[in-house]
């Protein structure tokens, strides 16, 4: 998708449902493993995500002047079905090149910014995505080396260290 093709508001909104569709998808994730360490993982990807969502729709409400302004209807919707028939691994490596698309998006819409403030939360947000895919790479490494990992329960989980 070229950024500088869309208005700041629709940048806004297609960045809103990007963050809702990873919210979406990092919950579903962590309901599929059985190691707590793990799914904790998930869900603070999850929770981030939404904090992600929330900072930009109140962007895009201040941008429109609108309390509930809409979000664009041709972004890509969360497939549940089609998510719960892929595999961990598969799952694992589309939501790493979801991060690879949010933080290209986010850069793009960055550099053509023109609000200085706008420009360092789509910089801040690029950054975070980078995060989140350095995080499910560890992740993907970690099921491709020892696939049992995701299913292990808490009782089987031992700690060592201070």
């Amino acid at each position: 998708m070229i950024v500088s093709d869309l208005t700041a508001v629709e940048v806004l909104g297609l960045a809103v449902q990007q963050e809702i569709q990873a919210h979406k998808r990092y919950k579903l994730f962590a309901s599929r493993v059985a190691n707590p360490l793990v799914k904790e993982k998930f869900k603070s990807l999850s929770r981030e995500e939404l904090a992600h969502r929330e900072l930009l729709y109140s962007m895009l409400q201040k941008s429109t002047g609108e309390e509930k302004p809409p979000l664009p209807g041709n972004a890509p919707r969360f497939n549940r079905k089609a998510e719960l028939e892929r595999s961990l691994p598969d799952i694992l490596q589309l939501a790493i090149q979801k991060e690879r698309e949010a933080q290209e998006f986010y850069s793009e819409a960055a550099k053509i910014a023109t609000d200085p403030t706008g420009r360092r939360i789509l910089e801040y947000l690029a950054e975070f995505e980078k995060g989140h895919e350095r995080i499910l790479q560890a992740e993907y490494d970690a099921i491709a080396k020892y696939p049992e990992w995701f299913d292990i329960e808490g009782a089987d989980i031992m700690l060592v260290g201070p």
